[in-house]
């Protein structure tokens, strides 16, 4: 989210997105395009997204364009280090925006109709029913690491 707007409009930025090359094509990048999407307009109201593309990178063109929907509003001379031009461009978000009133409205009707209290909740799982013991255990991050090395694993054991 841009901290302080020039425009006045709350609105999102994407500065950068990159996969691995040998992560490429499997819906990486337009699932995390997606996600942050959603939650620029769900968490923020954010009006629209905005970014930046090389008019040389065709498979991003492909992706935000395309795929995702961005409209072009400029071409943005010189943008970059190297002299190469950019296209700047945004997406309208306000269709994404919760109505967190209907929501909360739909919420009070269904308590009222099952005799709870709107905050109150049903217990969830069986976390913490059993004293689990876990046992973190270190990974390795950084470049050249596949996905899996990435994620921190968690190795529980419930003692029987």
């Amino acid at each position: 989210m841009e901290e302080e707007p020039t425009d006045g409009v709350a609105h999102g930025h994407i500065t950068s997105l990159s996969v691995m090359r040998t992560h490429r094509r499997l819906g990486i990048a337009e699932r995390l395009m997606r996600m942050s999407q959603r939650a620029m307009a769900e968490s923020h109201r954010a009006h629209y997204v905005s970014l930046h593309v090389r008019m040389s990178n065709t498979a991003a063109l492909r992706l935000y364009r395309d795929t995702l929907g961005f409209q072009v509003e400029t071409v943005e001379s010189k943008y970059y280090a190297d002299g190469e031009d950019a296209y700047a461009m945004r997406m309208d978000l306000t269709g994404m925006w919760m109505d967190w009133a209907e929501i909360e409205r739909m919420d009070r009707l269904r308590a009222e109709k099952d005799g709870k209290d709107a905050d109150e909740g049903e217990e969830v799982g069986d976390l913490g029913t059993e004293k689990e013991q876990e046992k973190m255990v270190k990974v390795k991050i950084g470049r050249g690491l596949g996905v899996g090395d990435l994620v921190e694993k968690n190795e529980s054991q419930v003692q029987a």
